[in-house]
């Protein structure tokens, strides 16, 4: 991506493994490739020096992809250009994303303002041999595979600030479905992992797949929060409801639902605890989740859920801040999970930013695994990887991250703040 919030400059992240020999069951093997491609990666840096922007470049191709069919003439494209360059500099954002779709690989490029689409395509490698579906620029389509004149036809019914990709789909064009599923169904993009829609699809999961529940409880149960058993409901919430809130809580709602209070609704979840009474008999304690329960609490309940659904149906989970009010030794837990093969048969893949240094360990990951962000004075974040550094198999990487040695640390002037 290039010209995305603080990534000015072209960058690129990659989960294609490197030549590093170490924790080969870390990698998955992709039928006819040479590649391999990672289980996991990890992000570092200092606050604010660009990591959740990665993450959220990644939700805005996406929410791109899947939405951008619904814009009106004339309607603005999302646009978030790095801000401290020279005026006109930099115009427009671009993005390129390679993956694989239905065992077939797939390169998809775009390039906008908040006007239009300058440039967009979409190329597949059948047989390992690249191939065109379509390129477009301008909003015109100047190139289509050989059977491609449907293609053009709905090129030229596309608006200016839309995706054709999008537009091609919602014209049931079989060429691109692969593609777009990909985004829809594949990629899973998570910025605020402690979230309403996290916590329902994940008692949903639970009400439909007993399975999921089994390991759901399993996985708490080893992360030793104490839980036994969850249930949960939807709630709709009511006017009298809306109208005990207070005035500001009232009006963020009503703006967030165009102001049809009937449509809210809330979460009622209750965690199970077995303790023991004073006489050493067994006793099973029902708490409100999100009234009795700690955030940390929370937090590992919507994080194993969401690795759980991953590794179920082989998807591509971005996280952002995964393991903040986790402590160390579940945050290890969980990542330990991911790059199992036994218990990720899916083959998903997870990427997630983290402050937690106990995490770079080379008996946990491999030097490609670990990634690091860093400002520059200019404020323009670069992204590069543990593996571009010679790093010895017996160092201890992460003492050698906190004094300076890869960058992406914050450098913490001393003194006294209050004098």
């Amino acid at each position: 991506m290039e010209n995305f919030r603080s990534f000015a400059d072209p960058v690129t992240f990659s989960m294609i493994a490197s030549s590093d020999r170490s924790h080969a069951e870390h990698l998955i093997n992709m039928d006819g490739s040479k590649d391999r491609v990672l289980r996991s990666a990890s992000i570092y840096g200092a606050n604010a020096s660009g990591k959740s922007n990665l993450v959220m470049a990644l939700g805005m191709l996406q929410t791109m992809v899947l939405r951008s069919h619904l814009a009106q003439l004339g309607e603005p494209i999302p646009f978030f250009p790095f801000k401290f360059g020279k005026p006109g500099e930099r115009t427009s954002t671009r993005y390129r994303v390679v993956f694989l779709a239905s065992g077939v690989e797939y390169e998809y490029s775009l390039e906008h303002d908040a006007e239009r689409v300058l440039n967009e395509s979409l190329y597949h490698y059948p047989k390992n041999r690249k191939a065109i579906i379509f390129e477009r620029s301008d909003g015109r389509t100047l190139r289509v595979h050989q059977d491609g004149g449907p293609l053009r036809a709905i090129a030229e019914k596309t608006l200016p600030n839309t995706l054709l990709l999008s537009k091609a789909v919602q014209d049931n064009h079989a060429l691109v479905i692969p593609a777009f599923r990909w985004f829809q169904e594949r990629l899973m993009v998570i910025l605020n992992i402690n979230s309403m829609v996290v916590e329902e699809r994940a008692l949903a999961r639970m009400q439909q797949d007993e399975k999921f529940r089994e390991f759901l409880l399993k996985a708490l149960k080893m992360a030793d929060i104490g839980i036994v058993d969850i249930r949960g409901k939807v709630v709709q919430m009511d006017q009298d409801e809306l109208a005990r809130m207070p005035p500001e809580v009232q009006e963020q709602m009503r703006g967030m639902v165009n102001g049809k209070i009937e449509q809210w609704r809330r979460l009622e979840i209750k965690t199970v605890h077995q303790t023991q009474d004073d006489d050493g008999e067994p006793v099973r304690m029902e708490l409100d989740f999100h009234g009795e329960e700690s955030l940390g609490t929370q937090k590992v309940f919507a994080v194993v859920s969401l690795i759980l659904e991953a590794m179920e149906s082989g998807r591509v989970l971005v996280m952002d801040e995964m393991d903040l009010r986790l402590h160390p030794l579940i945050a290890r837990f969980l990542v330990e999970m991911m790059n199992d093969p036994e218990q990720n048969r899916g083959n998903a893949q997870f990427l997630f930013t983290t402050h937690n240094t106990n995490l770079i360990d080379l008996d946990l990951f491999r030097r490609d695994q670990v990634w690091f962000v860093e400002k520059d004075e200019g404020g323009r974040t670069r992204l590069y990887s543990l593996s571009d550094f010679k790093v010895r198999k017996d160092l201890r990487v992460q003492k050698a991250y906190e004094i300076g040695r890869f960058g992406a640390i914050p450098f913490v002037q001393g003194g006294k703040v209050v004098e």
